[in-house]
């Protein structure tokens, strides 16, 4: 785990570094890009196999449920799915090929779009639905935001919107952010290393967070209250080259997708199911825990809000418009 003091503005330096980095890398793989996975995708029979990059969260459903009930290939669509460790895998995998499609969460997009990348948004991945905690142990004291001073808290990510928003959060409590230390942790590691002492609360995802439930205390109940009813964690995108070149791929793929989320949102059985494949999970431990939302609205101001919130943290130099970025149908 890499243990990073916040000083939110020093911490934002050291990491963009790190990001532009890797953005210069991806932005280098593009000429790389014109031919192999981004060349004409449909064969002779009008089926066209496509490249998914996915991460082994709930929110991931709507597109499973695509894959099971065959709305991919009801569109002439082979899928191959890539399991990715985090989602800023994505950019990489998308511009040297390996996939076609992939999830970014409006901070992301946002980044990638401000180091030149030109992705084009189709669809959604997933909202929010007050499923997103910090925890802290019983045993431990640590009950409201205040208490997180002198302290470290894991996140399973840094410099996103989940980020941003918790930063508002501790602003708006009086908490003073620089005596906080965030800890990047994995996902799946985020119980252990809670009980461990190797943070002393953190981002614990559900349903890992129904499983802990009788060791935990709720310290901050919603991180992204500060972003409004259900945002927008993830967006699916593909490349603006791959689009021009594969439009009714492209329209093929939209159209699966909002029936996957559209099942999503509908069937609760289907989504257990699809939910208890992808993270393995009982389905009764996820009947009693806080499920993601799913549906095809971009919500594209709200989400533009969330690109505010990375600005006024130093997370963006300048905030990208997504509308700009969005693929006309």
């Amino acid at each position: 785990m890499n243990a990073i003091p916040i000083g939110h503005h020093q911490m934002s330096r050291r990491r963009f570094v790190s990001l532009a980095c890797t953005a210069a890398g991806a932005v280098g793989l593009a000429a790389t890009a014109c031919g192999g996975g981004n060349s004409s995708a449909t064969d002779s029979n009008g089926m066209a196999k496509v490249g998914i990059g996915m991460i082994t969260v709930a929110g991931y459903a709507g597109i499973y449920i695509a894959m099971t009930k065959n709305y991919f290939k009801d569109a002439k669509i082979e899928v191959e799915h890539t399991k990715l460790r985090t989602p800023t895998d994505l950019v990489p995998n998308l511009l040297n090929g390996k996939v076609q499609m992939g999830g970014l969460n409006p901070g992301n997009l946002s980044q990638a779009m401000a180091q030149g990348l030109d992705l084009k948004i189709i669809g959604v991945v997933y909202m929010a639905n007050d499923d997103m905690t910090i925890f802290s142990l019983k045993n431990s004291g640590i009950t409201k935001p205040k208490d997180l001073e002198g302290k470290k808290v894991g996140l399973i990510q840094f410099q996103n919107t989940l980020h941003a928003s918790l930063l508002e959060i501790m602003h708006r409590e009086g908490v003073d952010a620089d005596k906080v230390e965030f800890v990047l942790v994995p996902i799946t590691e985020m119980p252990a290393a809670l009980r461990s002492g190797q943070v002393d609360a953190g981002h614990v995802i559900y349903p890992l967070a129904t499983q802990m439930a009788s060791e935990t205390t709720v310290v901050v109940p919603n991180m992204l209250a500060p972003l409004g009813p259900n945002p927008i964690m993830g967006y699916e995108v593909v490349t603006a080259q791959y689009a021009k070149k594969n439009p009714d791929v492209v329209t093929r793929l939209r159209s699966a997708l909002e029936k996957g989320n559209d099942t999503a949102a509908a069937d609760k059985a289907v989504l257990l199911e699809a939910m208890h494949t992808i993270t393995g999970a009982p389905i009764e431990l996820l009947q009693n825990s806080k499920l993601p939302a799913f549906g095809n609205d971009l919500k594209l101001e709200d989400s533009q809000q969330q690109i505010e919130l990375m600005k006024k943290y130093g997370f963006l130099k300048d905030p990208i418009n997504l509308r700009d970025y969005v693929l006309q149908s």
